[in-house]
């Protein structure tokens, strides 16, 4: 981690600091829960990345952790597991397609809130134009 990166992630700990105290300062109950939760989770996400480089760098852990950064490298270039990574996606994405879907289906039989069963029927068709827009373009782009 280099020096920038520590400034990044105490910037990101103040962020979360200044969020908690304005969701503390909020008189809005159900937003001051949220923004007091969002800032703790900046301010707890920042401090764990400032720890885990600490761990790392210590001169007893250097050694290891430079083998592991190293076959992180050698796994990001394999061939096999980019088209693996690839394929998980593909699938994730087909299954996120058919909940929507079903989810619209099933909330339209229960007679559902409308407003729901049009927000899950258009992700579902947004998913599905995006993802033909994108793989045309890889296709051009090849």
């Amino acid at each position: 981690m280099q020096k920038k990166d520590k400034v990044f992630w105490m910037i990101y700990i103040l962020a979360g600091i200044v969020i908690m105290i304005i969701g503390i300062n909020l008189k809005a109950e159900y937003y001051s829960t949220l923004l007091f939760a969002l800032g703790f989770a900046f301010a707890f996400n920042g401090a764990l990345q400032l720890i885990r480089f600490w761990y790392h760098m210590r001169p007893e852990n250097r050694e290891k952790y430079q083998e592991k950064l190293h076959q992180q490298q050698i796994n990001i270039k394999d061939e096999r597991k980019i088209q693996l990574r690839h394929h998980a996606g593909y699938i994730a994405w087909a299954a996120t397609m058919v909940l929507c879907f079903v989810g619209a289906f099933v909330m339209s039989l229960f007679q559902g809130y409308t407003i729901l069963v049009t927000v899950l029927f258009g992700l579902a068709v947004a998913e599905y134009v995006a993802a033909t827009v994108i793989y045309k373009y890889l296709c051009r782009k090849m």
